[in-house]
């Protein structure tokens, strides 16, 4: 907290800022804390206690700036041990370092750094290997027959509560299956069982192929009355949606990349896609409201990051890739590197709350030739990259977010190398 307008050293900069970082893996808890350079000339040491239940730290200043304290809630509880590690910085034992990384001029900050270990009896930590559904927002399961979608920007309704002339009324909602069944699926019809008595293809093929999902012709189609959901869209069909506008490509797509873009006929935000292959049209999920089943008059939406942070969960599950291209279809585009998929930290800046936050931590740079990157000239390149394309709006939230993030972080925490530090929150399904 600032210094108090009574106060007679009101010149003098006295923020604190406190940052916890919970590595799971290894079960510890890196404590930053860190305080403007100046008062280190005053040789001002800050006062650390560690809370009975040892799941917070307070950090106060000595006399005459003793006015400013702040509290953090840790990620995880610490084991006893960890007070006389906080207890050194009394004595002058603790690492201090002054950083000026990714600050102004004369914004020059003193950090101290603190390792330690989480308690043995602490099971409060998330499981190592969460299923697919922890991590996505919207999921079948969270949706009902009468949940209705509208334009997150201006809330026109485009997907509104069915009723059927048989009497049946609402949606079927159905989860996709990931994102390499196709490949499953072409491999399953290459390496299937034999077909029973000794049969050949043609006609004796398996009859149970395509009801069983594993018919040559099988695929994935956009059907009426039914909403089908992936990690980051909705497929719909056409029919069943109102309130949007196709918008051609610009001409200077290439053939490639040409898309069929669905804009509100409202606001004109882009909600979707024309999907030709699947027969019907791709709904973003960062582009909508939906009303939840719980109660039908209230509309949630959620963080853009949590959505694309889902998508790059599940690139790494099943591509097990860990760089990634993010662009919307112009030059220039994000090159990410994520770094870390599951850690928790807290933290006393603006935007911090009660409880600790589930992110991942992401390496990332600035790029100014995205298909530079992703079609290299032969042998230029070992990296191996994930393109992950976003309409225009997602990719400055993204932008956003990891350049707030950043600047979150402690000075000596924000540069790695060439790369700049940021994080991508979680979506975490509430109990």
């Amino acid at each position: 907290m600032p210094a108090s307008p009574e106060n007679p050293e009101t010149d003098v900069d006295t923020s604190l800022y406190l940052h916890a970082e919970l590595l799971p893996n290894i079960r510890h808890i890196t404590l930053y804390i860190s305080l403007p350079a100046n008062l280190g000339i005053q040789n001002v040491q800050p006062l650390i206690t560690l809370s009975e239940s040892r799941q917070a730290v307070s950090v106060s200043l000595p006399k005459p700036f003793d006015h400013v304290s702040d509290t953090i809630k840790l990620p995880a509880r610490v084991n006893e041990a960890s007070r006389r590690i906080l207890a050194t910085s009394r004595q002058g034992a603790a690492t201090t370092t002054t950083a000026d990384n990714g600050l102004r001029t004369g914004d020059r900050r003193r950090e101290f750094s603190f390792r330690m270990q989480i308690d043995e009896s602490d099971d409060s930590l998330p499981s190592k290997d969460p299923l697919v559904d922890d991590f996505v927002p919207w999921t079948a399961a969270d949706m009902s027959a009468m949940t209705r979608l509208r334009c997150r920007a201006c809330e026109n309704i485009v997907l509104d509560t069915r009723f059927e002339d048989t009497g049946s009324e609402g949606w079927t909602w159905k989860d996709l299956p990931s994102g390499n069944w196709a490949e499953m699926m072409d491999f399953w019809h290459c390496h299937k069982p034999d077909p029973p008595n000794g049969h050949g293809h043609g006609e004796d093929e398996d009859p149970n192929a395509q009801t069983k999902g594993y018919g040559a012709a099988n695929q994935v189609v956009a059907m009426a009355g039914t909403v089908l959901v992936d990690v980051a869209t909705f497929l719909v069909s056409e029919a069943d949606c109102r309130g949007l506008k196709k918008v051609q490509p610009p001409p200077e797509e290439t053939a490639q990349k040409k898309e069929i873009s669905l804009n509100c006929s409202s606001c004109g935000a882009t909600i979707g896609i024309e999907d030709a292959v699947a027969q019907g049209w791709r709904l973003f999920k960062t582009s909508l409201s939906a009303n939840i089943p719980q109660d039908p008059s209230t509309w949630e939406t959620h963080p853009i990051e949590t959505i694309v942070a889902a998508q790059l969960l599940e690139l790494i599950e099943r591509e097990s890739a860990r760089r990634f291209v993010v662009h919307c279809g112009r030059q220039n585009g994000l090159l990410l590197w994520v770094f870390n998929p599951d850690f928790r930290y807290s933290s006393s800046s603006a935007e911090h709350t009660v409880s600790s936050q589930r992110a991942m931590k992401v390496l990332f740079q600035e790029i100014g030739d995205v298909d530079g990157i992703l079609n290299p000239s032969l042998g230029s390149s070992s990296l191996s990259l994930e393109e992950v394309r976003v309409p225009e709006s997602v990719y400055e939230a993204v932008e956003a977010d990891l350049k707030a993030r950043n600047e979150m972080l402690p000075a000596s925490a924000r540069v790695f190398r060439e790369w700049r530090v940021g994080a991508l929150h979680w979506f975490e399904r509430c109990e």
